[in-house]
């Protein structure tokens, strides 16, 4: 049985205080080497490797959760409260427990995909990734991506930039060149959480980027966005799992992010759509495309 992870650990770890913190520089090895040891314990055994008993479904037919999801969770999140005291919201709790994300509290807090791109991983597709985040009062201060059939991991800090670390060392990751021209970007994007009518019609504004896929891991689509090999990623709906370590990544990288409906800064305790991009111009112009009043 998956244990719902959502801890105060004390009350000063909840409590607002005056100054927005800064990361924390000796979390960053900690956290990967969690996260690393995560995938080698419960993902990479399984992969191409899971029996039927392994997998079940939770919101539909399609949207999948395995052995391996549930089990990196539950692992993960005592060791990450020892690491920071707080809190921690994780997906597969928080599937079992819808309500956790309306009780969000101040203060640190971390987010967890295990696995994010699980529909890919259960059909043994390489698309997959496990993201951690470090919360502060609702926002990304530290992000990690790993992706373990290639050993690599992507990490941000706040106001510190953002890095790519693999077998051939450590890059910093800063976008430029890439296009601001709709027709000529490429990206993924999905209309998932959308009601109607608004979810037909931004439907058809996606179909008619030309450059337009469905990656199925906002985690590795923002690794594209970050190394820049691709421009744009847009979900109909967020949450703080998925797209906590995906904005604070694309922005520190040189990009932009924020929520589609009003154009403000991600926040955890917020949905909505979201849209991240290579650059604060092409930003406006995919939001001009999908999101504009008829």
């Amino acid at each position: 049985m998956t244990r719902t992870w959502i801890s105060k650990v004390n009350d000063a770890a909840i409590e607002p205080v005056p100054e927005r913190p800064s990361a924390n520089p000796t979390l960053k090895a900690a956290v990967a080497d969690l996260l690393r040891e995560a995938a080698d314990r419960f993902i990479l055994p399984r992969f191409q490797n899971l029996q039927s008993q392994d997998i079940a479904t939770k919101t539909s037919d399609t949207d999948f959760v395995t052995i391996a999801d549930q089990q990196a969770e539950s692992w993960l999140a005592p060791k990450l409260l020892v690491l920071q005291p707080g809190f921690v919201i994780g997906e597969e709790a928080a599937s079992l427990t819808p309500a956790i994300r309306d009780h969000i509290p101040l203060g640190y807090g971390w987010t967890i995909d295990p696995l994010d791109g699980t529909k890919n991983f259960v059909k043994g597709k390489s698309a997959f990734c496990s993201m951690v985040a470090l919360l502060w009062n609702g926002q990304p201060v530290q992000s990690w991506i790993w992706q373990p059939l290639t050993q690599t991991l992507f990490y941000a800090a706040e106001g510190q930039g953002a890095v790519r670390i693999d077998k051939n060392g450590a890059s910093r990751l800063c976008l430029n060149n890439r296009s601001d021209d709709v027709d000529l970007m490429f990206g993924s994007g999905n209309s998932l959480g959308l009601i109607e009518p608004q979810k037909s019609a931004f439907q058809a504004r996606l179909r008619l980027l030309a450059g337009r896929r469905f990656t199925g891991s906002a985690g590795i689509q923002a690794c594209l966005i970050a190394s820049g090999d691709e421009d744009f990623l847009i979900h109909g709906n967020s949450t703080p799992w998925d797209h906590a370590p995906v904005d604070l990544l694309c922005r520190e990288a040189g990009g932009h992010a924020a929520m589609v409906a009003d154009a403000k800064p991600f926040n955890a305790v917020d949905d909505g759509a979201i849209m991240a991009a290579s650059s604060l111009t092409g930003w406006h112009h995919l939001h001009q495309h999908v999101w504009r009043d008829d």
